[in-house]
């Protein structure tokens, strides 16, 4: 038998290669099935992205799955597995997943069983009716040791300790920590970005002690929404007497209150004495607004006295602002001059 021209050699292993290799837009959908012996759920983004996502159906955390090049074989974020996939039968997709490239591999076999993306109900609605994963870290702020707890969008701090005050005040935090709206928004973003680029892409969340003392402490939650810039950044300072296990407004020290939104946000109103006697200490700038005119600040204290700064803009106006408990004796509330000497207890 003659040998094919070179030409034709390579036109037919070309062919074999396209038929080999599953293209992205014949992916596209939702596919359920096993990966080895475990039972995934898997999804692909619809042409020209070369991107989606899968879950173990015991565990219902996504992984996204990238391809640099079509033929190239999918990489998982991190490149904790790799994937080679055959052309699709009609719904009936095969491959391999193996831990690296050369390793030994395991089978994938997997059916269609949608043709909706990665941010559709499909892929999502198991994972969103499944308990989310919780993890636990214990954590220390100088000599004093807490627990932060992630589910989601909840992330709540427990302080250590027996002392009903302590106990408390981590059910006060656990509070602030929990909200419907925030875990429907979770899930929202989540969808966003498994459509996008099959990534489980959502906003970052903190949780953590800013001060901490014998008598006081302030805990700061922050937020930065998925995808946005610095607009989509809050963050709040909550405190609490730690003998009392009360949460205080240290903004009622000076005469004034915090009107809280959200656990991230709220709006200040000054005392108009305080204002007055803020404006006197604080330098003039004519094309800055003044000091005073700010709806949202930063209050923080130590044994020293307050901190006071206006938010950063990138206009050169911001203020940093520090004063001395007996700087500030002539403004004090009956309620700060009440605080003061625990305010000022190490």
């Amino acid at each position: 038998m003659l040998k094919p021209p070179p030409l034709l050699a390579l036109l037919a292993l070309a062919g074999v290669a396209g038929y080999a290799s599953a293209a992205p837009a014949d992916l596209a959908g939702v596919w359920q099935g096993t990966l080895g012996k475990s039972a995934i759920t898997v999804c692909f983004n619809a042409a020209p992205n070369s991107n989606g996502s899968y879950y173990y159906q015991r565990f219902f955390t996504p992984i996204q799955l990238t391809q640099a090049q079509v033929g190239e074989a999918w990489a998982e974020v991190g490149n904790t597995g790799f994937w080679q996939l055959d052309a699709p039968q009609g719904d009936s997709l095969h491959g391999t997943w193996s831990k690296a490239p050369g390793a030994a591999p395991l089978p994938l076999a997997l059916t269609r069983t949608s043709t909706e993306g990665c941010g559709g109900d499909a892929y999502n609605a198991p994972m969103e009716a499944a308990p989310l994963a919780v993890k636990m870290q214990n954590k220390s702020f100088g000599e004093h040791r807490y627990q932060l707890r992630t589910q989601g969008a909840q992330v709540s701090l427990r302080l250590e300790g027996d002392s009903p005050a302590l106990k408390h005040i981590s059910r006060q935090l656990e509070r602030l920590a929990i909200s419907p709206e925030g875990q429907e928004e979770f899930f929202s973003e989540r969808r966003e970005y498994l459509g996008r680029n099959g990534s489980g892409y959502t906003s970052e969340i903190s949780v953590e002690p800013h001060y901490w003392s014998s008598q006081w402490i302030t805990v700061r939650f922050y937020r930065w929404a998925a995808g946005t810039g610095r607009n989509g950044i809050s963050w709040g300072l909550h405190s609490w007497n730690l003998q009392t296990g009360e949460r205080v407004d240290p903004w009622t020290w000076l005469g004034g209150r915090q009107q809280w939104h959200d656990a991230y946000s709220g709006e200040v109103k000054l005392a108009p004495a305080f204002a007055t006697w803020l404006e006197r200490q604080s330098p003039k700038d004519p094309d800055c607004p003044a000091v005073s005119s700010y709806s949202s600040y930063d209050l923080t204290f130590n044994t020293q006295g307050l901190n006071l700064s206006t938010p950063a803009y990138g206009d050169g106006c911001d203020n940093e602002l520090s004063f001395t408990w007996e700087q500030l004796a002539p403004v004090l509330s009956p309620q700060g001059k009440a605080a003061l000497p625990s305010l000022r207890r190490p």
